[in-house]
């Protein structure tokens, strides 16, 4: 299941828009962002792989890593917050 959502990252104060499969885990989906962001800002944002922290905006609860998008309640038009 796809899932078009919005990742606002506070570092930059910029909101992207992924299309994410919703059988990916928060930490598989956070390294998708990272690595996505890093790109169209040239690396020019801190993001670091090890340390970020991928939470759902709606629910004000962070996204465990462990568990898939879908499991963890994560729906198109849910706007995560990336730290």
């Amino acid at each position: 299941m796809k899932l078009l959502i919005d990742v606002f990252t506070p570092g930059n104060g910029k909101t992207y828009e992924f299309q994410l499969d919703g059988s990916l885990s928060g930490g598989q989906a956070a390294a998708q962002i990272i690595e996505a962001v890093l790109e169209t800002e040239n690396n020019a944002v801190a993001l670091d792989p090890g340390t970020a922290i991928l939470s759902d905006a709606n629910t004000a609860t962070r996204l465990n890593p462990e568990i898939r998008l879908a499991a963890a309640g994560v729906k198109s038009g849910h706007k995560l917050i990336l730290v």
